[in-house]
């Protein structure tokens, strides 16, 4: 059959409307995303912390579900190496900043030459310097930081009320004038109460970054991490004259707890630093602000209050020491480009001043630290993180034992402060190498 002129135009038109539906409806329509499961673990927070963070982004992301796992601290290190072992690796999992060279290889990192929402520009607008340090290398972001904790001086608000201190010291020069005050000692000469608990490997919560805190003000920056090797042991120009920022920074922490010292205010017969501050065993403690939980599961009544971490008299600058915790993605993840959108989610203000609103952890973003500075919980802490550095630990597990190793020299091997910085240098410089 012949289709007249009319016909034809007729044919021409719906068939080019239903092309047209077609192609509209190919182009708008969405194919349903598939559900995937996203595990995370961490160690810190209570679970319904992060629930409530999760719930939100799943608003956003139905398709996307997040599992959270609170860990034992204790034992999280080995469980995270045995699941990588295992092929049983969380999608997303929280470690402190110093742990990150360690696990470097077994994190899948933001590319951000590539990355539509964040770049170097704009993690300069949001973060300090110790967590863009930290989380940064070359074009790379290795995570988010959830936190910035930083080292302060507890002290038992009772026992300084009892000897009309009014003010914390401020300096560590008033920490030893302090010692003989606070001090307690029986008939036997035993130590019953220390003034402040410092100098030993053995019982001191966070040895290392107290000892890495003394170098740092002393003027050292610890390692060299382009040549691999440490600095500590380098001569310098501290305060008009020449020294090894190392050297006097492990004389200066171990001198607590040498009985032949004036300052002898500390001792292995001691419980955990925390805990005997805790106790009421010690009027004065170096601690993160997550030693409040400590203190709190010990002894919820104590009266204590925290000031900011002391300074040399003559440091040319102040310097505090702190820590990120983060967010990171594992290179084993199925997934690894929905983990960052939900770490991105997370680094947002308004998820961050949540987190922060719910925990009193100190905040990463710049914005937050600003807004939170008189804050009565966290403000000492925030208040640090401007002026706080860390430094590269190409494996955190041995540098703490080598820095308990090079304090037992001193204490109880008999060696100088001297002999067991180069001791200590010379293992950093021997296994740091060995890992190429």
């Amino acid at each position: 059959m012949t289709l007249t002129t009319h016909q034809k135009k007729i044919l021409f038109i719906a068939v080019s409307i239903i092309a047209c539906i077609v192609f509209l409806g190919m182009r708008f329509h969405r194919t349903r995303p598939i559900p995937i499961t996203l595990e995370a673990w961490g160690t810190l927070d209570e679970s319904k912390t992060f629930l409530s963070i999760i719930e939100n982004y799943q608003k956003k992301h139905p398709y996307i579900k997040i599992n959270y796992t609170l860990k034992d601290k204790t034992t999280y290190h080995n469980e995270i190496l045995k699941a990588f072992s295992d092929n049983q690796a969380p999608d997303i999992f929280i470690i402190n900043g110093s742990y990150l060279p360690y696990y470097e290889n077994k994190i899948s990192p933001l590319n951000l030459k590539k990355d539509k929402d964040l770049n170097l520009f704009s993690l300069n607008q949001i973060y300090p310097n110790i967590a863009k340090n930290t989380l940064i290398k070359d074009d790379y972001l290795l995570g988010i930081p959830l936190y910035i904790d930083t080292l302060a001086l507890y002290y038992n608000q009772d026992i300084f009320n009892y000897y009309n201190i009014a003010l914390p010291p401020a300096s560590w020069e008033e920490i030893l004038n302090l010692i003989s005050r606070l001090r307690r000692i029986n008939a036997q000469g035993q130590i019953t109460r220390a003034a402040i608990a410092l100098g030993s490997s053995y019982n001191i919560h966070w040895d290392s970054d107290i000892i890495s805190t003394l170098m740092m003000q002393y003027g050292s920056n610890i390692v060299d991490t382009d040549k691999k090797q440490t600095t500590f042991n380098y001569e310098i120009k501290y305060a008009n004259q020449r020294i090894l920022p190392g050297e006097e920074a492990l004389k200066f922490y171990t001198q607590f707890t040498d009985p032949r010292s004036r300052y002898y205010t500390w001792n292995n017969n001691f419980s955990d630093s925390v805990i005997a501050f805790s106790k009421g065993e010690s009027v004065m403690m170096i601690g993160y602000s997550q030693a409040k939980k400590i203190i709190e599961e010990y002894n919820p009544n104590l009266n204590y209050n925290i000031a900011s971490l002391p300074q040399f008299t003559n440091s040319p600058s102040k310097i505090n020491y702190g820590d990120t915790i983060n967010l990171v993605v594992s290179q084993d993840s199925k997934h690894p480009e929905e983990c960052w959108k939900f770490l991105k989610f997370f680094a947002e203000k308004n998820t961050a001043e949540f987190y922060y609103l719910q925990t009193k952890n100190p905040p990463a973003r710049l914005d937050l630290i600003q807004n939170h500075l008189n804050d009565p919980d966290s403000g000492i802490f925030i208040r640090q993180i401007l002026l706080s550095q860390n430094w590269h630990q190409y494996n955190f597990q041995e540098i703490n034992q080598i820095f308990k190793e090079m304090v037992e020299d001193v204490t109880h091997r008999g060696k100088s402060a001297s002999q067991a910085i180069i001791t200590a240098s010379d293992r950093i410089n021997f296994f740091w190498n060995k890992k190429e």
